[in-house]
């Protein structure tokens, strides 16, 4: 009992001191369309890095079609010096590593820090290339290593002149690995995973990096790049697939073999010219739009016990998230992290208490409703059959959440999966909203739940000719799961035979 007295002793004691030590430094937050700012650097540094993660992201989204891409909160925490970001950087055999800045997260939150103190050049391509991997994730891509890096590296090239913008500037360090060291080969450098000696070794690495950038430019700075473009594109779509051949894929998508793309890309090098894409800003100068104010002590808590647990896992983390949950009793921010450390460790019911208190105190972070739904469909469908109905108040309140899921994050396409489910078992069925979800599967990246439940709705309201059609898809289709296949099957055995159109027999001579 004295053991447990004095742990909460000692963890109040450095509580205290760490507000006192943040009460010191002077903390401003302010909000743009797709970030959230902290900062403790000045107000005109602060402005300037916001400004530009505006027009970095618009340009990297304009370039690279994601068109899965859903916006995943994210916040900024800008450090004046490094000395004050020092206690929230990743950790390296139990230190701080040297680092200018980072992105980390998940699915409920992304978060950038960094500090404002290095050269700002330098600063800029860490946090590009990092952000990009935010991006490509939040836009369901699952790149292999050497196109999530040479995107990476590729994007981090960004510069903004006045009204314009530029990418693809020659990177001196990866030219110099390309000349001083032979090439990978293409089927090499695709079959690199995050364990692979190429991604975790010296000079093997730094070759990896390079061709992997070298490789990227090629494609969408080269002269064919409105060839290319498309065909990278696709050659990602194609490796997704289950059961993939990347060799095949690389020829369907390109129309060419290793070899002969490796002669073009090194055709395209020989001359030692990199050809810079520019253009106009996607989203204009938004300074004059960007209002600081000073950050309240809670707000700026949170967002920096957040940080720190991502990145180092303190054992306190609950602890404080909870007293903060307490002083605070109707905000929905400490229950939204709490969830997350929950989920870390492998505790789904806190996880779901914390989620449903922070819905009830208005959270504005579409992955809680999207959680909240997402459990409670699971069990519903566990056993599901086709004549289920849904309870009137079990409907009601699953659609409260994903309504409220699409309403702050209009293409999260998992929550309109979610919504199409609940439509097809509701006792009547929203058909505006099956009409908007119809529109929206194409860019889905599993369509067969959404697609059986609009089956279900066209069965259930007698248009029989398109149930038959999706189940018909649906049966045939190599992704679908045992569970949803066996319920197709079964749709397809309540339908209604097609009649045969009426054909007068053909008259005989007479």
């Amino acid at each position: 009992m004295r053991t447990s007295s004095r742990l909460t002793f000692v963890v109040s004691i450095g509580l205290a001191l760490l507000s006192i030590a943040s009460a010191r430094e002077r903390w401003i937050t302010a909000r743009t369309e797709h970030f959230e700012m902290f900062s403790c650097a000045s107000e005109s540094e602060s402005r300037e890095m916001l400004n530009k993660l505006e027009q970095f992201r618009a340009t990297v989204l304009a370039t690279y079609s994601l068109p899965r891409f859903r916006d995943p909160r994210t916040t900024i925490m800008l450090f004046g010096t490094d000395r004050q970001f020092e206690p929230y950087k990743p950790l390296y055999n139990g230190k701080p590593n040297d680092v200018a800045g980072y992105c980390t997260g998940g699915p409920d939150e992304s978060m950038i820090a960094m500090t404002a103190d290095n050269d700002s050049e330098f600063t800029d391509e860490v946090i590009f290339h990092e952000y990009v991997h935010v991006l490509l994730a939040a836009g369901g891509e699952q790149p292999p290593p050497w196109l999530d890096e040479g995107l990476a590296e590729f994007f981090s090239t960004f510069k903004v002149w006045e009204n314009s913008f530029e990418l693809g500037r020659a990177k001196p360090d990866h030219v110099e690995t390309l000349r001083q060291h032979a090439f990978l080969p293409l089927g090499r450098l695709f079959a690199v995973t995050h364990r692979s000696p190429e991604y975790n070794e010296g000079d093997r690495r730094d070759v990896f990096y390079a061709e992997s950038w070298a490789l990227v430019h090629f494609m969408i700075c080269g002269k064919d790049r409105a060839i290319y473009l498309p065909r990278l594109r696709r050659f990602n779509e194609l490796i997704a697939a289950p059961d993939s051949a990347i060799d095949r894929s690389f020829r369907e998508a390109f129309g060419v073999d290793y070899d002969e793309m490796e002669t073009r890309l090194r055709d395209a090098m020989k001359g030692g010219g990199y050809r810079i894409a520019t253009g106009p800003l996607i989203v204009g100068d938004l300074s004059a739009k960007i209002k600081f104010q000073p950050a309240g002590d809670f707000e700026r808590d949170v967002a920096l016990i957040s940080l720190r647990w991502r990145l180092q896992t303190p054992g306190d983390t609950a602890y404080r998230l909870m007293q903060l949950a307490e002083t605070h009793p109707t905000a929905p921010r400490p229950h939204e992290v709490l969830a997350a450390v929950a989920v870390r460790g492998q505790d789904p019911e806190g996880a779901l208490s914390h989620w449903r208190r922070a819905a009830e105190l208005g959270s504005d972070n579409p992955y809680v409703y999207m959680r909240l739904a997402s459990d409670r469909l699971d069990q519903v469908t566990a056993g599901l059959t086709l004549d289920y109905r849904m309870p009137a108040e079990l409907a009601a309140t699953l659609r409260g959440w994903l309504d409220r899921a699409v309403a702050l994050s209009p293409r999260y396409f998992e929550a309109f999966e979610a919504l199409a489910m609940v439509e097809a078992f509701a006792e009547k069925p929203r058909l505006e909203v099956i009409n908007r979800v119809q529109g929206m599967v194409p860019k889905m990246s599993d369509k067969t739940r959404t697609l059986f439940a609009i089956a279900i709705v066209h069965w259930r309201k007698g248009d029989f000719v398109t149930a038959r059609q999706i189940a018909k898809l649906l049966v045939a289709a190599p992704t679908i799961s045992p569970r949803l296949r066996s319920l197709t099957q079964r749709l397809s055995k309540e339908l209604p035979p097609t009649k045969t159109p009426y054909a007068p027999a053909a008259e005989g001579p007479p």
